[in-house]
């Protein structure tokens, strides 16, 4: 039956370090190739073996998933994009403001769909 009237607590350690582990890699990634692609690549797989970890868990419901979904991804991609993106030189305003919005737009597409697939199925009685 699950958790139908206990509510779990967050663990926001963990998922700080799962965000801390997710921003190394892509942080390094970045510094390698200066690809905003590969950055996005990189901050996506930790964000697919985070959703793998939480469906194989079956613990976890669409809103919870998607709550700690965008807090990895935050914490994932936000060292790069600032040490790497935002300094670029051959960038104006409306560029950065354009890939801002696009990149947010993907980040919520991804974090839905990586919440829909984590979520926990149905429990017929």
């Amino acid at each position: 039956m699950g958790n139908l009237f206990l509510r779990e607590k967050e663990n926001w350690f963990a998922w700080s370090i799962w965000g801390v582990v997710g921003a190394l890699a892509t942080f390094y990634v970045a510094m390698s190739t200066q690809a905003e692609h590969f950055i996005a690549a990189s901050a996506i797989g930790v964000l697919v073996l985070l959703t793998w970890w939480m469906q194989q868990s079956r613990r976890f419901d669409f809103g919870r998933a998607f709550k700690i979904c965008c807090y990895v991804l935050l914490f994932t991609v936000l060292p790069s994009f600032v040490l790497v993106v935002i300094p670029s030189d051959d960038l104006n305003r409306f560029d950065l403001i354009f890939q801002s919005i696009a990149f947010l737009t993907a980040s919520l597409l991804v974090c839905l769909v990586c919440s829909w697939i984590a979520r926990r199925p149905k429990q017929y009685y």
